[in-house]
């Protein structure tokens, strides 16, 4: 089988995903968290971030699709790329939540 690079793209579309969900949740919540713009960001600024993550995600499955650029191994690579970055999220929530 020859090595399908478009997965790669399945794979980061499964990071961008993960790394939306606590940005959004966070900042729906009101709470402050960490963004790449500061270590302690507004919610407005987490939300905006989340969604962004998630629009492009959304624009890089749209463009798959365009591109008629799927198989079997897709899904476990979008799946792959989303479990990794839950999984260091998930171990590194402490010390996020310390630093408020």
């Amino acid at each position: 089988m020859a090595l399908e690079l478009f997965l790669i793209w399945y794979f980061i579309m499964g990071g961008l995903l993960a790394n939306g969900v606590p940005h959004f949740v966070f900042g729906a919540a009101g709470k402050v968290f960490r963004s790449p713009f500061g270590q302690k960001s507004k919610p407005r600024t987490n939300i905006l971030w989340g969604l962004s993550n998630f629009v492009l995600a959304t624009i890089i499955a749209m463009g798959l699709m365009a591109l008629n650029l799927y198989s079997g191994y897709a899904l476990p690579a979008m799946l792959l790329g989303f479990w990794l970055i839950i999984l260091m999220f998930g171990t590194g929530i402490k010390r996020f939540l310390n630093e408020q």
